[in-house]
């Protein structure tokens, strides 16, 4: 019996372990590829959020722009209708002879 734990021990060392180191080394290997080819695909996925965030901030201040300038005009547009208005008003009451107060 001591003869056969002997052999299965030997055959374990001269086979088995060898192949368990080597697959060890692939799969250290292998590990490492991945973990560069993740890190590289991370930067790259960085680096397209950053331009496409960019462009976002880019597009916003461009639509924050166009509407200050509508409310400009806007404005602008009340203010020459009051004054119309207030043309309008002053002559009416320069014919009627009346005054504002």
């Amino acid at each position: 019996m001591p003869d056969v734990v002997e052999s299965v021990r030997k055959l374990l060392q001269d086979f088995v372990a060898p192949e368990l180191r080597e697959l060890k080394t692939e799969l250290k290997s292998e590990t490492k590829r991945l973990e560069d080819k993740i890190d590289s695909q991370s930067h790259r996925f960085s680096t397209d959020f950053k331009r496409l965030e960019d462009k976002m901030d880019t597009g916003f201040a461009q639509l924050r722009s166009l509407i200050e300038n509508q409310n400009l005009r806007a404005e602008l547009e009340a203010a020459r209708d009051i004054a119309n208005l207030r043309e309008r008003v002053t002559r009416l009451e320069v014919e009627r002879g009346t005054q504002r107060q």
